[in-house]
């Protein structure tokens, strides 16, 4: 899955499962996912939930799944770090989403 429109970020992650409790620091985000600068210690394809909070933004706590770690990120642009793609992404937090990400690339705003 592709992160769609995506700007970068420099936030904190908690990143959880059922046993474990990890943070990492985003640097891009977009409406498919997050991309981490570091690796996350969990098996590509494991779901997991992650709290964080856009710079002026609410805190969000969406679903996620891990789907690249070390060279996969490499060839998927993410050099180093792995990305989380969303799961089932409310409309709340989209439109937060899009909120950060639209001025941030110089975008008009979405009509509506």
């Amino acid at each position: 899955m592709s992160l769609g429109l995506s700007a970068a970020v420099a936030v904190p992650v908690e990143i959880l499962t059922e046993d474990r409790r990890v943070f990492r620091l985003a640097r891009e985000v977009g409406e498919g996912g997050i991309i981490l600068e570091t690796p996350a210690p969990f098996e590509p394809g494991r779901p997991v939930q992650i709290r964080f909070a856009l710079p002026d933004g609410e805190p969000l706590s969406l679903r996620a799944e891990l789907t690249t770690t070390g060279d996969e990120a490499e060839r998927d642009g993410a050099a180093g770090g792995c990305r989380l793609d969303f799961i089932d992404l409310p409309a709340a937090a989209r439109a937060a989403l899009g909120q950060y990400i639209v001025p941030r690339l110089g975008l008009p705003p979405p009509p509506g």
